[in-house]
Parts: C-alpha cells; structure tokens; sequence
C-alpha cells in the first residue's frame, strides 16, 4: 500500500513539474505578446474592437441591401422570362394572323373576281330578262287589251314601262285612265310570272311558282276587259302558276272560279269568318 502511494506521489510531482513548466512557458507567452503589443492599451484596443464592429455591421448591411437587390433583380428576371414567354406566344400568332392574312387577300380577290364576273353576268342575264320580258309584256298585252289605241309597250333596262299610242307618241303610265293603268299592272305581273316559267322550263306538274293572287283586279275594267282577264287567268294556269286567288266583289269573276270561299261578317259581333261554298 505504501508503494503504491509513494508511486502516487511521484505521479503527482511528475504532473506538477508539468504544470509549472506550462505556467512558465504560459508566462513566457504574455512576456512575447507583451513586448509585441508594446504601447496598445486595452482602451486602444476596445477602439479597434469598435470600428471593426461598426465596420462589420455596415458591410453586414451592406450585405443585406445587396441580398434585397438581388432578390428584386430575381423577380424583374422573372418577368422578363414571363414577358419573353408571352411575346414569342404573341409572335407565334401574329405569325398565324399573317398566314390567315395572306390567305383572305387570296380568297378576297378571288371574291372581287367572282363579284366582277357576278355583276357582268347580271347585266347580260338583266338584259336578256328585259328583252325577253318586254316580248312577254307585248304578247299578253295584246292578248287582254281589246282596244285600238296603243300599238305596243316597251320596257328599259331599269324596268320603267313607257306606252306607245298608234301615232308613235310616248306616254307614261301614269298618264293612262284607271282602267288602263289597271290593265298594264295585270300585264306586268303576269309577264313577270310567265319569265319565271319559262325559267323552269315550262309548266310542269306540282310546279314551285308561288301563288299569283290579285285583289280586286277587274276595278276601272269593262265587261269586255273582264271576259278577258278571265281568259287571261286561265292562261296563266297553263303557264304553270298552279295556285291563283283572287279577292273581287265581281259576280262575273266569282262564277268563273274553282273554289269560292266568302267572307262573311256578324253585325252583332263585327267579327268576320271565312265560309268555304
């Protein structure tokens, strides 16, 4: 036991011969930074200490703004990616737009051809119509008119009617009696009926011509004239025009119809009703 305390001993004298060699180059320490430091107090240090502090915090803060500025620089980069983004979008369909664009100047000049050729074939097919429509005109204007005093009718290229007496003089519609003026709108209607037949290639059976209907048509007409718009009537049938009604007060008209339906009204209620007969 007393080994090993003595062992202990010397242990304990090796550790502090240690120690006080570490004290004493710890000692030796302090005198070489002494002699550097010199004059430097610690006031003069605590200075130095303070502007390195004051300078790190600027250059902190510096830091920072940068750090903001970057990030600012991040969001306006990102925008222009987006604003890139959007105008090559953009470039693409304006590129679209241009290739629409060259297209519809194509089909509109195709299309001013078409009207051009349009507008040339109307005036021929007008004229045609009008030559073809004043030989109808005169045709069943002759064949209603019983009397002797216009030779014939003649139609312009703007459809304007002028009549011509037996001497050859000109005269205007509107210059005729109520009975001949009468007489020329049947002419004109049914003319204008027959051209459409013609361009269906005659009359044929369940033919599309629209109803002829005429409303009081024998007004200002003499009897003679009435026995001749009914056979005038008739001719139209044959024409193709599968659906004529009539509204007259004319008993002589009224006889020669297929089908009559009278228009009858209540005194009592003044309402009207329709009686077929």
């Amino acid at each position: 036991l007393i080994e090993k305390l003595e062992e202990r001993i010397v242990s304990e004298q090796e550790k502090i011969k240690m120690l006080d060699q570490q004290i004493k180059d710890g000692m030796q320490r302090l005198n070489e930074i002494d002699e550097k430091i010199g004059d430097i107090d610690d006031k003069s240090l605590k200075s130095h200490m303070q502007q390195y502090e004051s300078i790190l915090k600027n250059i902190e803060a510096h830091i920072k703004e940068l750090e903001n500025k970057k990030s600012e620089v991040m969001k306006e980069i990102g925008m222009v990616e987006k604003e890139i983004e959007r105008l090559s979008l953009l470039q693409h369909k304006l590129s679209s737009l241009q290739r629409k664009s060259d297209f519809l100047r194509i089909v509109y000049k195709d299309a001013e051809e078409l009207e051009s050729m349009y507008m040339r074939l109307k005036a021929e097919l007008r004229s045609r119509n009008v030559e073809v429509l004043d030989t109808l005109i005169n045709e069943i204007f002759k064949f209603m008119y019983s009397n002797n005093a216009y030779s014939h009718v003649q139609l312009d290229p703007d459809y304007n009617l002028t009549v011509f007496g037996k001497d050859g003089t000109a005269l205007e519609p509107k210059l005729l009696s109520g009975g001949e003026r009468a007489i020329f709108n049947l002419v004109l209607r049914c003319a204008i009926y027959r051209l459409l037949s013609m361009a269906m290639n005659g009359p044929v059976k369940g033919s599309t011509l629209p109803p002829l209907i005429m409303d009081e048509p024998t007004v200002f007409l003499d009897r003679g004239h009435v026995h001749q718009l009914i056979k005038l009537i008739d001719l139209m049938r044959d024409y193709g025009v599968a659906q004529i009604i009539i509204v007259s007060h004319d008993e002589t008209l009224i006889d020669s119809a297929d089908h009559l339906f009278y228009v009858e009204k209540d005194p009592i209620t003044n309402t009207s009703s329709i009686v077929a007969h």
